[in-house]
């Protein structure tokens, strides 16, 4: 994995402004532990552990939760208000020690599923590719899609977000955001799709070290983290009044530009910011660089 701290010791980091901080591969989820998630979380454990049986399943729960068992687990969720952070090798141990092998990765993607799941609910023009319904597209023969199949491919793309396949590259957008300066005002030139393509070649793990990324990330799932991590978003539109799939954060740019330099070394950004640091490096030295 990339050493963040010895980058910056190195002089690689340039933005000292708002530099980012040593350099942290693992996630921190944290979810409020309501009635409603917790009932959300079982069911999801339910669907991925069929074969473990459901006092067991359930204690598990209370232990990743937090809890000393799902009873107190259950009295909590009916006054608690505020998040706790999940615990996967908690759960893992107490199934181990009930006979069942099961990774944390388990419980982290369950407990992933629900996170989602509320910021979706929140954020109703979310969908897995961004914000908004999109522009008409033409279908095979040549017509544009009629406001009615527009709409319904959004809510496709919307079902995409909410389903299995985007707690991964939620929870290795979330080991991302960790390392992220957050700024007071949402900043320019911090759009997501860009964010997006940093967080998708992280590489990070589980706090448990099982592997995570670099791993593939769509744009509404980069969104839904950052909204669940509690970063600010600015919507934009096109000329037309359409939303954009895009937003931007209230996120360091300086900063992101430095995990970018660190995390692809070889995108066009870098490539672009090592001739400039060459070319100054020149200048300081009194040598003309001829080209």
């Amino acid at each position: 994995m990339f050493d963040f701290a010895t980058a910056s010791n190195s002089g690689v980091l340039r933005n000292r402004r708002t530099a980012c901080q040593a350099g942290d591969a693992y996630f921190t989820l944290a979810i409020i532990a309501n009635t409603t998630n917790l009932a959300a979380i079982k069911g999801e454990l339910l669907i991925s552990l069929p074969e473990v049986k459901s006092s067991h399943r359930c204690e598990a729960l209370g232990r990743g939760l937090g809890f000393a068992s799902y009873a107190s687990a259950r009295e909590a969720s009916k006054r608690s208000s505020f998040p706790i952070t999940a615990n996967g090798a908690a759960f893992r141990d107490y199934l181990e020690s009930r006979g069942f092998a099961v990774k944390a990765s388990v419980f982290y993607k369950a407990v992933a599923k629900v996170a989602i799941a509320n910021v979706v609910a929140a954020n109703e023009h979310l969908s897995v590719w961004g914000i908004g319904y999109r522009r008409s597209q033409r279908k095979q023969g040549g017509k544009w899609e009629s406001a009615e199949e527009r709409y319904a491919r959004f809510l496709s793309d919307r079902n995409e977000l909410l389903s299995s396949y985007a707690a991964t590259p939620f929870l290795a957008s979330l080991a991302l955001l960790k390392n992220v300066v957050r700024t007071k005002t949402v900043r320019k030139g911090t759009g997501s799709y860009w964010v997006k393509h940093i967080a998708e070649n992280f590489e990070c793990a589980y706090p448990e070290g099982e592997p995570l990324g670099p791993h593939y990330v769509p744009n509404g799932v980069l969104i839904a983290a950052a909204i669940h991590a509690g970063f600010l978003t600015k919507l934009h539109y096109d000329e037309l009044g359409y939303h954009s799939l895009n937003v931007t954060f209230n996120m360091s740019k300086p900063c992101l530009e430095d995990l970018d330099y660190a995390i692809r070394p070889d995108s066009g950004r870098s490539q672009d910011r090592r001739r400039e640091e060459e070319r100054r490096a020149s200048k300081r030295s009194g040598r003309r660089r001829w080209v």
